[in-house]
């Protein structure tokens, strides 16, 4: 039983890779969630532990090496942009690798111990696909490099042979998938709005990986305006897909951005399914490394916190109401649900 829980933070995180101008993805967010940590208690009740970072052998066990030296060519230039959504600023290449470091060294170190790891990084990387832009994304989303893809590559190099991939940013993880989509010692989980609705406008329920990877790539769709009651109905069958595939390690990419009123896409969540989701990692007593993906206000602020009481198994310090959802919500939701499952038959289910 895993029954510790380290928190991974470094200044470099909040000094570097700031935006010259108002963006999003900004060291405010991490700002906002260490006050948080603070505000709510959980400071003391984690263990605290410095960043590590990557070298340019670690990235090209994910990415290209065409992709890596164009970034290294921007952020020599830089201000610049990779994209219009994604900027590079001349330290920006020291934050992508630490954030991308943390991950190898903590997910590693997760199975050795069997703890709990959660990197407090930036930039976020689950969108970025071996050669930057993935399945056909017109943007990078935020994302250098793919730092939950390099945690899970290190530890197939390491021996570790089930490796499961919980992604429940609101937005599909369209890197870590392409990077595994024909790959069947990774079981990538997405849950995230529909995507017919929302960038990157990938990860409908036939994308379910080829090859050998055929039935390694799950997403589960929740309809826009989707609250904590379809979030749970969905996430029961997602902890029997992960109970049964019974993993070495479960990696997850964390996102707040689902959170209510989070500002960036049109789920309703509350700390309820934040927290519940903490309590399964907790419960399910795997060893786990979590990186922080998106969330950008209320989602770093409440939803992060609950999480993290979760993982921790304590009581949820945010007390609000549960968010229910229209009935043409939940009704949409129950055929996406369907349609996952039924083109996973046999396979997980």
């Amino acid at each position: 039983m895993v029954d510790t829980v380290g928190l991974v933070y470094g200044n470099i995180f909040v000094e570097k890779h700031k935006p010259a101008r108002y963006h999003p993805e900004n060291p405010g967010r991490l700002r906002r969630a260490l006050k948080s940590i603070v505000r709510y208690g959980i400071k003391s009740k984690v263990e605290w532990y410095a960043p590590y970072k990557a070298s340019r052998k670690d990235l090209e066990c994910v990415h290209v090496k065409g992709y890596i030296d164009y970034v290294e060519e921007l952020v020599a230039k830089a201000p610049a942009e990779i994209d219009p959504d994604t900027y590079v600023t001349n330290d920006t290449l020291d934050a992508a690798l630490y954030a991308y470091g943390t991950a190898i060294h903590y997910s590693i170190k997760a199975v050795k111990e069997k703890k709990i790891f959660f990197g407090l990084v930036r930039p976020p990387g689950h969108h970025s696909g071996r050669e930057g832009k993935a399945m056909g994304a017109s943007t990078q989303g935020f994302c250098i490099f793919n730092n939950i893809g390099g945690a899970a590559k290190s530890l197939l190099d390491y021996g570790v042979e089930s490796i499961v991939i919980l992604d429940f940013d609101a937005h599909h993880g369209n890197g870590t998938q392409e990077i595994f989509y024909r790959d069947d010692r990774v079981l990538d989980i997405d849950i995230h709005q529909d995507p017919s609705t929302l960038y990157p406008f990938t990860g409908y329920p036939e994308q379910i990986g080829e090859g050998r990877g055929k039935g390694y790539s799950i997403n589960f769709i929740l309809p826009s305006m989707a609250g904590d009651d379809v979030f749970a109905m969905v996430f029961s069958r997602v902890t029997e897909i992960i109970k049964n595939y019974n993993p070495e390690i479960v990696l997850v990419s964390a996102g707040f951005d689902g959170y209510q009123f989070d500002g960036m896409t049109e789920l309703l969540l509350t700390s309820h399914t934040y927290y519940n989701m903490g309590k399964f990692l907790k419960d399910l007593g795997k060893p786990c490394y979590i990186t922080l993906e998106g969330g950008y206000a209320n989602g770093m602020e409440m939803g992060l916190v609950s999480f993290i009481a979760g993982l921790l198994g304590i009581d949820n310090p945010i007390r609000v109401q549960k968010t229910k959802s229209f009935k043409q919500v939940i009704d949409q939701a129950r055929k996406y649900l369907e349609q996952t499952l039924s083109l996973i038959k046999g396979i997980w289910v």
